[in-house]
């Protein structure tokens, strides 16, 4: 008898996911990291060198007439402690685990799970894809695309490209999201990564503040990106507005483009962009970055060199490069190990984030010159 109901279990669970054939996923990456700067130094087990630690839960329903509904939740995982990373009702987790008003790698205090890397519903058709929920912001894909290190560990480019001027609150992702997506497979990541012609992405998000909050409308963002993806050619342009700091009107703007060329011994990749912010002395940096993806053996060589600097007298800001090499042990796991450096430069006070919101530093704001690097393992399912 017993047999009988798991096996009519097990035939439900079958058909139920058929029907809406759902997808479960995991990576886990885990690494030895170490990061000196300014006489301090720091050794320690970071979560998500290469790829970001996650679980995931993803879906689509073919409603017919070439329409579908999907949904996808994603899940933050520091398998260095074994908790499952989150924010609360005032903080925003950011790559390098910075907040709104908390620095720390993570601001999960109870370890449980918040798919809080990603939680949206689309509804798709020939028109495009509406999308609704938390999801990467616009202006950040350029970051992660078109970086070798893909925004994750020592030699990630968003260490000095995506602090300073920056908004923390939609510097990745937004909550309260509405976007209109446009030659990207539906349900897919807003990259565009395989498509072939041109893709967008339109988003706008909610601050949800009352009409009469003192708070002003803290977390609103209205950014859009267009691309050109074809054959070995893929390029990209980003624009976006947002307010942050709570109780004042901070106005933010990034504006960034960036494009690829895969020659096949080489993909080049290129970026440029800037970061305004409407109340503050130094209220403008630029940045710039070259960078590569070398084929070698069973792996490749990412390299890459970032430069950023402030509109202030003195030109503050940094110089980082990054090198490492990533060896594929099969189609789902691979070694890695980066080497990075950061040359800050006329008082300028960069620093290593890390990624995934638990691979900090924890180092302090320096205007020292700081060196980083990180031997890790990948594996997904």
């Amino acid at each position: 008898m017993k047999k009988s109901l798991i096996a009519l279990a097990a035939l439900a669970a079958t058909s139920a996911f058929a029907q809406s054939t759902v997808t479960i996923w995991g990576i886990a990456d885990a690494a030895y990291a170490n990061y000196s700067q300014g006489g301090v130094s720091r050794s320690f087990m970071t979560t998500s060198g290469n790829a970001s630690s996650q679980l995931g839960f993803k879906g689509t329903e073919d409603l017919g007439g070439g329409m579908s509904a999907s949904f996808w939740l994603e899940a933050q995982l520091n398998n260095d402690t074994g908790a499952g990373g989150g924010f609360n009702s005032t903080n925003t987790v950011f790559p390098g685990g910075t907040t709104g008003t908390n620095t720390s790698p993570t601001n999960n205090s109870n370890g449980g799970l918040f798919f809080n890397r990603r939680s949206t519903i689309d509804l798709a058709g020939s028109f495009g894809a509406i999308r609704m929920g938390r999801d990467y912001t616009p202006s950040f894909w350029n970051h992660t695309v078109f970086d070798p290190f893909g925004t994750l560990g020592a030699g990630a480019g968003s260490n000095i490209t995506l602090a300073g001027k920056i908004n923390t609150l939609t510097a990745a992702r937004t909550n309260n999201g509405f976007s209109y997506l446009y030659g990207i497979a539906p349900n897919g990541g807003s990259h565009a990564l395989g498509s072939t012609g041109v893709y967008a992405q339109v988003t706008y998000a909610l601050a949800e503040n009352l009409s009469n909050s003192a708070t002003g409308a803290a977390g609103q963002y209205q950014g859009a990106r267009a691309g050109y993806a074809n054959g070995p050619l893929n390029v990209a342009v980003a624009y976006s507005e947002s307010n942050a700091t709570i109780g004042t009107a901070t106005k933010y703007k990034e504006t960034n483009i960036a494009g690829s060329y895969d020659l096949g011994v080489v993909n080049l990749m290129a970026m440029a962009g800037t970061n305004d912010v409407s109340t503050a002395a130094m209220s403008k940096q630029t940045y710039y970055r070259i960078a590569a993806k070398i084929p070698m053996g069973a792996g490749y060589i990412p390299v890459s060199f970032n430069t950023v600097s402030y509109n202030d007298a003195a030109k503050s800001g940094a110089d980082q490069f990054a090198i490492g090499y990533v060896y594929n042990l099969s189609k789902r796991t691979a070694l890695y190990g980066t080497y990075s450096a950061i040359s800050n430069k006329n008082g300028g006070t960069y620093t290593f984030l890390g990624g995934n919101g638990g691979g900090a530093s924890g180092l302090p704001a320096t205007s020292a010159n700081g060196t980083g690097y990180d031997i890790g393992l990948r594996t997904s399912f």
